[in-house]
Formats: structure tokens, C-alpha cells, sequence
């Protein structure tokens, strides 16, 4: 609580995950009293305890999380990142929500993936990039150097480890072609490497996708996109050079016809696989098909975790499972779904009642813009595919949807009264929604293939500004029109006005002060010129007027700009707004640029009077400051 105290902003929620990462961030923490599952939504880890819709938020890392894994009590969370610089891997006690380990720079780049012992004492990683390396580590032990590493001498990428719960000192990792064992039994970390060839099966091998060992038996198995699983095991006549331990390739399954092993695992006495149809299947260690889990409805498969404990380790043949349990499970999907599984669904008759429960929803791709609703707790959420969402962010719900079709948002505003939303695309398509339905109210483009990237709703809901592809700022005015087709539409096209040479940073409406201004525009380009636009004098015969273009800046660029009320800096008039803006020096200037009404084309100007009320240090941490808001104050009155 003290620490929240002293930073200005705090993280209350994630929506989403990092479904396009690497497939281990899935992590089942269920124990202790609680369901719960573990996922990671960019740098930030997340304890999800599903039943009281509870998050956990576990921040430390400054690159996104790649990969993660946790002891067979859940009490010890690995997690793992990669980036160029910073990077850490970093162990948490996961009923306290704290790290208790941190392991800086561990491999150039960072780490793709990670795994811990079924003893909790080691941990062992995979650099992110080539050359890679594995690491051992020994975490409880206060030292900063791994107990083992070694070069994967492989130009194959490595990107699956696992350690084998029989023997803590033996592992195995995959890449697309090749698989090696490792063990450091002789107090050094030594691999094997078998080679596969066409000739060893009858059909080709697929590209491997993950690995995982067999218990009590010296046999391991590896996934393949061609919906195979590779059985290996030791060999009773080992080849020249090679060790009565080393494994090869023995036999060749399929086990998902036409689709992707993208997960295997073991759970217990389970061969467990989920493949890129959507399917999940438990089978005995000889392969035989126990349970099949085909209508969850999830999409492809690309993480599976159990939220069952293990039982006790058994020596016994697994070949009787009279009873055997299936466990419950969670399943991640390529879709952006977290699902959970009840495993008595497999009984049920109606495929409706075999779905998988959702408990996380992933956006489907890059969110293209976010506004928030001006008096209910809504978020607007336009994705880069096409889709909005409508989300409330006190419950946490998603409550619409709706998807544009052959269209790419990249900007969003909603109206002051929250029942219009407007959406510029990238193929020049201005989209004003109903803000309830999400049901068009009107289409318009200005230029076709001319993107927008820049829109912006007047207070008094009555005018659209954008600014597009071609450094032109245009606008739309609230007036009743009759297009050619004979439709009737709310919205005029007034027309646009190229007044900038770079793009377009800023782009503002300026309520009206009483002193007979009127509703003001304003754009502020990268060209460091500031543009103020006649809104009454501009009419959809004659087009856009520009009223003013100054100068603001002679070496810095703007970034960014926003409009601070009248009365909020001390010492000036409170009924004259200001304008503020940061720079590429890491400036924010205060401006009162407002007044100047005459266009100035010499750069730098001679005798332009001085309008910079304030300049003050900005942020010198992550780059120049893209966007600015003004907040509402805590107490409005």
C-alpha cells in the first residue's frame, strides 16, 4: 500500500494475454484453496484465481514474458523474458505474489524457454538467440553463475526444455528438426543428438514441436506438425561411438490425423496431446486411447495445463487404469482463448455441454485504439483485424462485438454523449457507429486507400475531425444530407485542407470560452507548425479555412498535444485555454497560441511574438510521449 501511495499510476486489471508468444507462458497454479492459472500479458505476470475473478499482478520484468513454469506444489513460478537489454529471469512465491530470486542477463538476449525440476532445486534455460546456450541453475544456492551451461552447437532452434521427473539431472530439449538429450551425471552437462533420416520410418518425419519423458521407463516422446508423436528409447546395440544411455528414434504414431501435436505431457499415468485441431486426447504409455476431449470449441491448441494435483509417484505398469481419473485441465488456444475444462463433460451426450468453460479472452490481433465510454464504465476496443469490442471494466465483462469486415481501424473517438462512435481506417473509410449496437450509422470516405490515422469528436458533438495518410486535416459537421444514392445520412463532409508537410501529432477541438470564439480546431504537425482552422466559415461549397499557422518550435519536433482548461495554470486567464505540447528534447512547453491570427511562413520567424507560457522537463524514460490526456479532477466539485 505504501508503494502505491507514491506512484502516479496503478495497474488494476489485464485484458488479454500473449497468445502469440511462446506456448509455455500457461501455467496452472490450482492448490491451497484456490483455482487459479498463471499467464503473462506483455512485461506483466498474472495470477488469475478464476473462481473469485481475482488478478495478481506480478511486475518486475521490463521486456514481455516469453516463458514460464512452476514446481509440482505451485508454490515456485519461473518466469523468463527476452529483449535486448534488462533481460531476467525471476522466481516468484506464487501464494505471496513476491520474487524471491532474480537472475539478471542470464543468456544475450533473454530466454525462449524455461523449466523447473519436479524437486524445485533447478531451473534450466534456453537463450532467445542464436548461438543459444542451456543453463542449469541451482536457484536456492546464493550465486550469480549457473551450475552448468553449454552451447546447443545446433543452428536449429531450440525452443522447447523439459526436465525429467525421474531424474532431475536429465533433460531434454527440441527445435523443428532436431531433438537433444542432456545430463550432467559426471559432473559436466552433456548432450546427444540422434539423428532421424526418411529411411528409419515409412512415412517422412514431421517438424518437432514439443517433447516430454515417460516416467519410470527410459523412453521420451516428441511432438510433430505432421500430427505424429516420436517414441524414443535406448537401444540394446548401440552404434559405434555412441553410450548404452544415448536414445534413437523407435517408432513413429499418429495420434491427430492432418493436424499439429503442438502439446504433449504427462500427467500422472496420461500421455496427454493437444493438436492444432482443437482436439485433446489422454492416452496410457502404450498409446492407447483412454479419453477424447474434440467439441471444446476453442480453436487450435497450443498450451495445456492440469488443474488436478499429481498423484503419488508409481513404479507400477500403467497398463490397467480402472482407476485411473482423468484430470480437470486448462487449454490456450492460437484463437486468444483460455479455457476450462471439466473432465466429466466427456460423458455428457449434447455436443453444447462438451465446450470448454472460457476463463481468458485474447485480443485476435494488435489493438488499434481504445476510448473510453464519457459516463459508464465501458472501454471501446478497436483490434487491427477489424473487430470492436465493448468491455466493462468495473466487472471485468465483455459485453459486445462486432466485426468490420474488410476493414483495418486505426483510430477511434467516441461522442460526448457516448452514442456515436467514429472509426478511421486504413483504407481511408470513416465508420460512425451507433455506441450502443455497434450498428453503422454512416460510411464515408473523403479518399479512397487514404488512411486516417487521426480523429477526433467535438464537446458539443457536432463536428469530426481526422487527419489522413496525406498530412490533410478535414472534418465532418452534424447536418442532415442526402447522398447520391438518395440515402439521407446525419453527417455533412465538409471538406480537407493539406496545412501540414509531415504528419499530423495533435488534433483538438476547443470548446467555447463566452468571449464569441466559437468552437475552435486545431492540428499541430510534425512539420512544427500549429494550425488553427474557421469553423464557421467553412462550408461544404467553398471547403476548409484555415485561420492561423504558426511556428512553435525551430529544432525540436512535437509529439503530441492537448488542450489544458482556462484557469488551470496560475497567473494567466482563466478563460483563455492553453495548449500543451512535448517534444523530441523531452520538453513539454505550455503555449498560449491561441490569440496569434495571421498566417507566418518564415521559419524561424523575425518578429513573431512570444507565446511559450511554461517549458518544463518531461520524461526522459521510454522515448518521446506519443499521447497526452488531460484527467478529470478526483473530486469534480
Amino acid at each position: 500500500e505504501k508503494m502505491t501511495e507514491r506512484v502516479a499510476l496503478n495497474l488494476r486489471w489485464c485484458f488479454g494475454y500473449n497468445k502469440d508468444s511462446n506456448d509455455g507462458t500457461l501455467v496452472d497454479l490450482t492448490g491451497d484453496g484456490r483455482q487459479a492459472i498463471f499467464y503473462a500479458v506483455g512485461h506483466t505476470g498474472i495470477i488469475f484465481d478464476y473462481e473469485l475473478r481475482r488478478q495478481r499482478l506480478l511486475q518486475g520484468h521490463t521486456n514481455a514474458i516469453t516463458c514460464a513454469a512452476a514446481s509440482d506444489d505451485k508454490k515456485w513460478l519461473v518466469t523468463g523474458d527476452a529483449g535486448e537489454k534488462d533481460t531476467m529471469v525471476v522466481i516468484w512465491n506464487t501464494r505471496k505474489g513476491i520474487p524471491v530470486r532474480s537472475l539478471f542477463d542470464v543468456h544475450p538476449g533473454g530466454v525462449l524457454c524455461v523449466d523447473i525440476s519436479h524437486d524445485a532445486m533447478y531451473v534450466a534455460t534456453v537463450g532467445a538467440v542464436s548461438p543459444q546456450s542451456l543453463s542449469v541453475w541451482e536457484w536456492t544456492v546464493n550465486s550469480d553463475t549457473p551450475l552448468h551451461t553449454e552451447p546447443i552447437v545446433s543452428k536449429d532452434v531450440q525452443h522447447c526444455v523439459c526436465f525429467n521427473r525421474d531424474d532431475p539431472k536429465e533433460l531434454v530439449t527440441n527445435g523443428p528438426a532436431r531433438t537433444f538429450f542432456w545430463n550432467w551425471r559426471d559432473g559436466k552437462l552433456a548432450s546427444y543428438s540422434p539423428t532421424i533420416s526418411s529411411k528409419d520410418f515409412s512415412t517422412p518425419v514431421g517438424r518437432f514441436t514439443r517433447s516430454v519423458f515417460l516416467p519410470n521407463s527410459t523412453q521420451a516422446v516428441t511432438g510433430t506438425e505432421d500430427g505424429d508423436v516420436l517414441l524414443w528409447d535406448q537401444v540394446l546395440l548401440p552404434t559405434l561411438h555412441s553410450r548404452p544411455t544415448d536414445r534413437s528414434g523407435t517408432k513413429l504414431m499418429r495420434l491427430h490425423e492432418g493436424s499439429a501435436v503442438a502439446v504433449v505431457a504427462v500427467f500422472d499415468q496420461f500421455l496427454v496431446t493437444g493438436g492444432s485441431d482443437g482436439f485433446v486426447r489422454f492416452y496410457d504409455f502404450k498409446f492407447r486411447l483412454l479419453a477424447w476431449y474434440e467439441d471444446l470449441d476453442v480453436g487450435p491448441i497450443v498450451a495445456l495445463a492440469f488443474t488436478s494435483p499429481r498423484g503419488p509417484p508409481s513404479s507400477k505398469d500403467s497398463s490397467s487404469l480402472a482407476e485411473a481419473r482423468v484430470p480437470n485441465f486448462v487449454v490456450a488456444s492460437a484463437s486468444g482463448k483460455i479455457g476450462l475444462v471439466n473432465a466429466a463433460v466427456f460423458e455428457q451426450y449434447r455436443r453444447e455441454d462438451r465446450r470448454a468453460e472460457i476463463l481468458v479472452q485474447a485480443f485476435e490481433s494488435a489493438v488499434a485504439a481504445v476510448v473510453p465510454h464519457p459516463s459508464a464504465p465501458y472501454l471501446f476496443i478497436a483490434t487491427a483485424s477489424g473487430s470492436v469490442r465493448v468491455v466493462d471494466f468495473e466487472s471485468q465483462a465483455w459485453l459486445k462485438q462486432r466485426q468490420l469486415e474488410k476493414r483495418t481501424p486505426e483510430c477511434m473517438a467516441i461522442s460526448p454523449t457516448g452514442q456515436e462512435l467514429v472509426l478511421g481506417c486504413k483504407d481511408g473509410s470513416l465508420l460512425i457507429l451507433n455506441g450502443i449496437d455497434l450498428e453503422t450509422i454512416q460510411r464515408a470516405c473523403h479518399a479512397e486507400d487514404v488512411g486516417i490515422y487521426r480523429v477526433s469528436f467535438s464537446p458539443d458533438g457536432s463536428h469530426i475531425a481526422f487527419a489522413d495518410d496525406q498530412d490533410c486535416v478535414g472534418f465532418y459537421r452534424r447536418e442532415k444530407n442526402t447522398l447520391e444514392s438518395g440515402k439521407e445520412v446525419p453527417w455533412l463532409y465538409i471538406g480537407r485542407y493539406r496545412s501540414h508537410h509531415n504528419r499530423v501529432v495533435g488534433l483538438e477541438f476547443i470548446e467555447d470560452d463566452g468571449k464569441g470564439e466559437g468552437l475552435r480546431l486545431v492540428s499541430l504537425g510534425a512539420d512544427r507548425v500549429l494550425v488553427e482552422y474557421d469553423l464557421t466559415a467553412s462550408f461544404a461549397s467553398s471547403g476548409v479555412v484555415v485561420r492561423s499557422a504558426v511556428v512553435i518550435e525551430q529544432t525540436a519536433v512535437p509529439s503530441a498535444l492537448a488542450v489544458l482548461p482556462g484557469g488551470v495554470h496560475p497567473g494567466e486567464d482563466p478563460h483563455v485555454p492553453l495548449l500543451i505540447t512535448p517534444n523530441s528534447e523531452y520538453k513539454i512547453k505550455i503555449l498560449d497560441a491561441l490569440s496569434l491570427d495571421q498566417i507566418h511562413d518564415e521559419r524561424p520567424l523575425p518578429s513573431q511574438p512570444s507565446y511559450c507560457v511554461q517549458t518544463v522537463l518531461g520524461p526522459t524514460y521510454g522515448g518521446t510521449v506519443a499521447h497526452l490526456r488531460i484527467l478529470p479532477p478526483a473530486d469534480p466539485s
